[in-house]
């Protein structure tokens, strides 16, 4: 009896029709990145030009998470709509209990804050420090304190984490080596 009842459902999941979505619409879907290659749209464009290494640029489309510092204060939000001279993030509104739009001038920002995904050196910096101070607990834990290169080593651990942290998580000061500015996609 359950058999049939288990054949049943197996052939009507697999007898149903399922709407495929166009090319068009699963990039919308996406948004981003992706949705500007449908339409013309500006986006941020943030020029980096270091004294050692070369030429990087880094896109922010609407839809994107911007993490920036701008008036004094640190904001991560999604970037909502892009201007000739400005940008608009959506910000929470606690007394009406909704979304509201802000709007920031280009020259208001000082930092932006990147995100690179470096393969080995983006996991090692959020595990070498963890990893120094299980090293530094063990040792306690099992010699009393007595190896005298447990603090070299538990710290070189750390402070390398600390470095490789640093190389995949930039803050980058807006000025004439770092510019930010508004382009548009065709």
């Amino acid at each position: 009896m359950f058999w049939v009842f288990g054949l049943v459902a197996l052939t009507d999941s697999v007898a149903q029709p399922r709407d495929t979505l166009t090319t068009e619409q699963l990039l919308e879907r996406r948004g981003g990145a992706f949705a500007a290659r449908l339409r013309p749209s500006r986006y941020l464009a943030l020029d980096v030009n270091p004294t050692l290494g070369g030429f990087r640029r880094y896109r922010f489309f609407e839809g994107d998470e911007i993490r920036f510092r701008a008036r004094g204060q640190k904001f991560r939000e999604t970037l909502y709509e892009v201007t000739d001279s400005t940008f608009v993030v959506l910000m929470a509104n606690e007394v009406m209990n909704r979304d509201e739009p802000v709007a920031f001038r280009l020259g208001e920002v000082q930092k932006i804050y990147v995100d690179r995904r470096i393969p080995f050196i983006t996991a090692a910096g959020r595990l070498l420090p963890i990893a120094g101070g299980v090293y530094l607990l063990s040792s306690v834990v099992n010699n009393n304190f007595r190896a005298q290169s447990v603090l070299p080593v538990a710290g070189g651990m750390a402070v390398a984490g600390v470095i490789f942290n640093r190389l995949s998580s930039p803050r980058l000061r807006i000025n004439n080596n770092h510019r930010l500015k508004v382009l548009r996609t065709y």
